[in-house]
């Protein structure tokens, strides 16, 4: 399938949520009501069954998945009556035996220097100070799986294992990492900025309920979405929205603002992209071992099913996506030779990712390669046009039928093979993004300019 991303674990403690647990207890002190805002911890990681790099025929582009485990928990009434003593050891076991995360849900910037990343004297070892969707915060912010609140810094687990740092780090010409460590040492141009083109557009996923970062991840163009949804998605009965591999429903379709700009090596090639890698739980598993990585630092992949340089990795595909403009991406990210849990110190240091950890603007050095912005996102649902999905589901609609090539109660999905009905499918989301969000700017797709033979000159050397 192509671009792969499924992810398991994770949930998110909204803000909202918190908002209605206080109103509960309005006599609660502030130091009484910080446990009312908490959720159990997220399940560990497990394996996804998840499409290589060369796909298959029961695979798609899978935008990001996660699997959501929310329980609502009432506080015992005796929470009122607990001393701050009692408090405090509450908070002790729950940092300890719920999340591993030391002053849970709470504002964590200013204890911690106003130095977001690693903060282990407030945060418990190996947990950061990190805010959600923060692209130019440390490498350790970029992998987290789980967020206790989304509107402020707050402490995180890393998923990061303990390793010795090192002490000798040079900077290079776009991030944090030390040449000496990199995996790209051996390359000067990587080192420094490049001189390609900054390229701005949007990227789109589907997305379930859950929030996390695109790094390591695959993204897509707006035709490249709703061409996933059409053929992996919106065909399971009873609005279940879930893929071939996984169950958690989409929900809806997340909007990203992105810059890229190419390595050197890879401009030198005339090239503003690279290959689109697969991942698997946020580990890197092709093409052809992600050995690019090494070649060309940490651009931003692109594929297309026109046919011919660019319909690569996942060429089966081709003649069969009939959405104008499909294409599709990945954002390489730190560590990505290791899944996650995996992840080292060492190892992101030595595997950066692309993502501009110090820069609005990306500068083309190896670790910089782009910079992004979660700028909307609309309702599946209201795409649709479906008002009750219990109504939906009780009359027996269903979405799209593979079979018929048509839905039952709606005809949002009729003619998957239509270019025309496509377009107008198209269409219709960019109308909804721009009635959600009329003062965001039009911006046009990139072509998609991976050239296969090109890029993989260098394995011939």
């Amino acid at each position: 399938m192509p671009l792969g991303i499924t992810l398991r674990a994770t949930r998110v403690a909204l803000a909202a949520a918190a908002s209605s647990a206080l109103l509960l207890l309005p006599s609660a002190s502030a130091e009484q009501r910080q446990f009312l805002v908490h959720e159990e911890a997220a399940p560990a990681l497990t394996s996804d069954d998840e499409c290589s790099a060369e796909g298959g025929e029961g695979c798609a582009l899978n935008a990001l998945q996660l699997r959501a485990h929310k329980k609502n928990e009432a506080e015992p009434e005796s929470l009122l009556q607990m001393t701050g003593s009692e408090l405090e050891a509450r908070r002790d076991f729950e940092a300890e035996n719920r999340t591993g995360i030391w002053h849970y849900a709470l504002p964590c910037y200013y204890s911690c220097n106003k130095k977001p990343g690693f903060c282990e004297n407030y945060c418990g070892p190996m947990n950061a100070c990190c805010k959600y969707e923060i692209s130019g915060d440390p490498p350790e912010c970029h992998g987290v799986r789980f967020w206790p609140v989304l509107s402020f810094y707050t402490c995180v687990s890393t998923g990061i294992q303990e390793s010795t740092p090192d002490a000798n780090k040079v900077p290079t010409g776009g991030g944090t990492s030390g040449p000496q460590e990199l995996i790209y040492a051996n390359s000067p141009d990587l080192l420094k900025p490049s001189d390609a083109s900054v390229l701005t557009f949007y990227m789109y996923r589907s997305q379930s309920s859950e929030n996390y970062d695109p790094e390591n991840q695959n993204m897509a163009s707006l035709a490249g979405v709703l061409w996933y949804l059409h053929n992996e998605i919106v065909w399971h009965p009873n609005l279940q929205r879930s893929g071939t591999n996984f169950a958690t429903p989409k929900t809806r379709i997340e909007k990203f603002k992105v810059s890229t700009k190419a390595t050197q090596p890879l401009w030198d090639l005339g090239m503003n992209f690279g290959v689109v890698n697969a991942f698997d739980l946020t580990k890197c598993t092709g093409p052809y071992d992600c050995t690019n990585f090494k070649e060309y630092g940490y651009p931003v992949g692109c594929e297309n099913w026109l046919g011919g340089e660019a319909s690569f990795p996942h060429g089966q595909w081709v003649d069969q996506n009939m959405y104008p403009g499909a294409t599709w991406y990945s954002l390489p990210g730190p560590c990505s030779s290791k899944g996650f849990g995996e992840k080292t110190e060492a190892c992101m240091m030595s595997e950066p990712g692309g993502a501009c950890r110090n820069q609005t603007v990306p500068t083309g050095a190896g670790d910089c390669t782009y910079v992004y912005e979660k700028v909307g996102e609309i309702s599946i649902d209201e795409l649709e046009g479906i008002n009750s999905q219990g109504t939906f589901v009780a009359m027996g609609y269903q979405e799209y039928n593979k079979d018929t090539d048509k839905g039952y109660g709606t005809d949002f999905w009729n003619g998957k093979m239509s270019m025309t009905a496509n377009q107008n499918r198209i269409d219709a989301a960019s109308a909804l993004f721009k009635k959600h969000y009329p003062d965001q700017e039009d911006l046009a797709d990139p072509p998609c300019d991976f050239n296969k033979n090109k890029f993989y000159a260098y394995a011939s050397r």
